[in-house]
Order: C-alpha cells, then structure tokens, then sequence
C-alpha cells in the first residue's frame, strides 16, 4: 500500500499538492502524487530549460506555485550565503539574496557547501547553512527574521561540515546540529526565529536530517544519526524513546510509512563490520502509546550509500555504496532483487505510482517500474559524454582538490573522492506537477515535455 504518511501541516497550508515540493525528499518521504512526470529525456529531448546559479550548492531546491529556491556559498572562505529564487516556467532569476556567513569555512569539494536543503510554506522559505545561519526571508525575498546558532553552540565542527537539512511542523522549522561539540535539535518559531524550545544532543559526527512522523499520540521528529535512532515529541521536544546499537546510520536520513520507520546505514569505515551494518539498515515500528519502537525487520546483507530509502506499492528501496538498487519487502525485510543502476546516486530516489526516479551523480538517471520484479523504463542523460568530460575538466582547473589531514585517509583516497564531488554533481531534485528540477553545483535544470 501507498504511504499515508504526508505532513498535513506542510500539505494543508499548500498551494496544491502537485505545485509545491516544500522540502528535502518533498515530505520527507520522497513520494509525491503528481503525475506526468517525463520518463524520458536528453540534452535534446524534454529539456525545457538549464540556467546557472549563483555559488556552489549541494542542497535539494523547494518549490511554492512558480517559485524554486536553492542555496548556495560562494568564497574561498565560504563567506557568502546565497538564497535565490527561479521562476519555475522559465528558469528566469526573480530574485538572489546574500548574507555573511557567521562561521567560515574551507571551500571545497570534500566540505559541504550549502548542504542543507530549506523548506517553503505559504509565508516564505526557511534556510539553514554550515555556518549556523537561520535566514528566513518571504516569497518576495524580504528578510523576516535570521538566527546564527553559533552563539548558542560555540564553534561548528563536524567531519565534512555541517549537512542536515531542516524540516518543519505547522509552528516551527526544525534544524538538527549534530557535531563534535555538545548539539540540539531547535523548535524555531517561524514567525519570530525564537526557540519554541531546544533539546540537548550528545557530541556526534553526522549529516542526517529530521524528520516528522504521523501517529495517534501526536507528532513526532524523529533521528537517525549517530549509532541511534531518538523519537521527540514536536510540540515540547521532550525525549520519548531511543533505540541505540545501531552503526553507519550517519549520512541517509529515515523514511516513515504510517507508523513504520525505514532506517539506512553505511559501511563504518574506521571499525567495518558488514553484519552490524546490515543489521542496522532495518525497519522499526512505533508503539501504541507512542513512546518506544519495536524491531520489525532488519536486513540481511545491506551497506547503502547517501540516498536515503523509498517506500513504493509495498516495497522498500534501498541504494548500496556500489549502486546496486535493492528492493525488500517493506513489511518483512525479505529482498526481492539487487540490480546495478546506471550510477552511483548522491541525491534521494523520487517515487510516483508509476515510476522510480534514481538520480545518478553524474547525471545518468535510471527509472525504474515499482514492484518485486526489475523492470528498467527508462535511462536519461543531461549531459553528452563529450560534454560532462569537458566540464568536469574545468571544474577540475576552477577548484583546488582539497588536502589530506594528518591522520586521515591517504592523499590518493582524498584526490579520488574530491574529484567525484567536483563539477556537475545532481546533489538533488524537486517533482510537480509534469516537471522535474535537477540541481547540481552549478545549475538548475528543468525536466518538462513541451506544450503542444
């Protein structure tokens, strides 16, 4: 069955639910009813427009009725933080705004640049940065209000950077900071910017984000991060359970189906033990009174990547570190396939009735039938190969690779991973009504079959 889960308070106060894509994975689940979405394109083909952006960024774009909006960071210290809206219809600039950033940072491509992806409601849009900024601007780009939570938590520091995107309740935006300092999970006002409240979180290296889970009891943020998975209830942010044990479960966020949490875990690189990974990619069910979780599932040989998993007719869909699609049951765990996409994803999978969306990094998008059986629609390119070379090229002469650590992996592990995060990376995606928005470091694109 189709998720149920949607946010009421995100999809009540929308436009439509076809023209708004209000945060990361849409509603946190990467599911979305709308339809005609292309199954096919190219460079020459459904490409309905292409336009750079200001910066570097890495964040997912949102979309409210005709408006898109991404971040960005520009600066060799990433000292300028860039919000910007684009006309959905024509790719136009309506409006770019820059701030200083309050904490600064290397820029490069093993640090996260603009990582956090903002949310939208009918008042405005909501941005979080590496930085500790929280700007909150209106739909004509005015400023409402802007925190720099760095004058509450000292010093940002986290392996990479600070990547959780922010999520929000009908009140408050939600912004996770799990770093090597003592963190918080913060309730923001949307109105004000103020602390509706904060609740303590034990130093961690992490880049998941939140999300807000439906139940009978009332709603709740729930994380994946750091060796646990913690449940807090949203009006008061009071702690009601944690589930520990867990590994790798740093970089893919949980998905929710009714009361069901999907959590996804990668390889622990400095201690490697395949079967606490496997077993930490599972599946955790939310008690009657709300405050515990039971163990539904976990798999049995599963290390996933960066995206974070969908729920589809039934089946659960993960991606691998390899990118290797794997399809279990969503109510027992039992896997159906594992079958090698076109590319490894960055960005989240994108579900509709008909079709899987997985957006390759380096712009190969495989389409997939949901169900228990591979069945490939489609393979979409952005890009000609003659192309892509060229311009990973000069991404490579714009952009200093960034050095190896003392102590850290060996300078031609960090060459080779810094040159994958070079150029045009699809970091994310927002699906409406017919039309699909890639976004890599540099540019939006706009997937869309023209009007007869």
């Amino acid at each position: 069955m189709w998720s149920s889960l949607l946010l009421g308070s995100i999809l009540a106060a929308a436009p439509t639910e076809s023209s708004a894509w209000s945060g990361f994975r849409g509603d946190a689940t990467g599911q979305t009813v709308v339809k005609n979405l292309p199954t096919t394109w190219s460079p020459k083909e459904n490409l309905a427009w292409r336009v750079t952006t200001p910066g570097y960024g890495q964040s997912s774009p949102v979309v409210w009725k005709n408006n898109i909006y991404i971040t960005s960071i520009e600066g060799e210290q990433k000292e300028k933080l860039h919000i910007t809206c684009v006309a959905l219809d024509t790719g136009k600039q309506l409006w770019s705004k820059s701030f200083d950033a309050a904490q600064k940072g290397k820029n490069n491509p093993m640090m996260s640049r603009a990582a956090g992806t903002p949310v939208v409601d009918a008042a405005g849009v909501y941005a979080s940065f590496e930085s500790g900024n929280v700007i909150a601007l209106d739909h004509e780009g005015k400023l409402r209000w802007e925190r720099k939570l760095g004058d509450v938590l000292g010093e940002l520091k986290n392996n990479h950077g600070l990547g959780s995107s922010i999520t929000q309740t009908k009140e408050n935006v939600i912004v996770l900071v799990d770093h090597q300092g003592p963190g918080k999970l913060f309730a923001l006002d949307k109105a004000t910017g103020k602390d509706h409240w904060a609740a303590d979180r034990t130093a961690r290296s992490s880049w998941t984000s939140p999300i807000v889970v439906e139940h009978k009891t009332g709603q709740q943020i729930v994380i994946s991060s750091g060796g646990t998975v913690t449940g807090y209830d949203a009006k008061s942010g009071k702690q009601l359970w944690e589930k520990s044990g867990l590994v790798g479960n740093n970089i893919p966020s949980a998905t929710a189906f009714g009361s069901n949490i999907l959590i996804a875990a990668g390889e622990n690189r400095m201690k490697p033990d395949a079967d606490a990974t496997s077993k930490s990619n599972c599946c955790l069910k939310l008690t009657e009174d709300g405050k515990g979780v039971e163990s539904v599932w976990t798999s049995k040989k599963l290390a996933a990547g960066t995206a974070s998993p969908v729920v589809a007719d039934g089946f659960a869909y993960y991606v691998d570190k390899s990118g290797l699609a794997v399809c279990l049951d969503a109510t027992t765990g039992e896997e159906k396939y594992r079958e090698r996409l076109d590319q490894l994803p960055w960005a989240s999978p994108v579900v509709t009735k008909e079709a899987i969306y997985f957006f390759g990094k380096d712009g190969a998008t495989t389409v997939l039938k949901p169900g228990a059986n591979y069945e490939k629609i489609s393979t979409n390119w952005l890009w000609t190969p003659e192309d892509f070379a060229a311009r990973k090229e000069a991404a490579k002469k714009a952009q200093p690779m960034a050095p190896a650590r003392p102590g850290g992996p060996p300078a031609a592990e960090v060459e080779r991973a810094s040159a994958s995060a070079l150029g045009d990376v699809v970091y994310g995606v927002a699906a409406v009504e017919g039309t699909l928005i890639l976004r890599t470091g540099t540019e939006l694109c706009c997937i869309r079959k023209p009007k007869n």
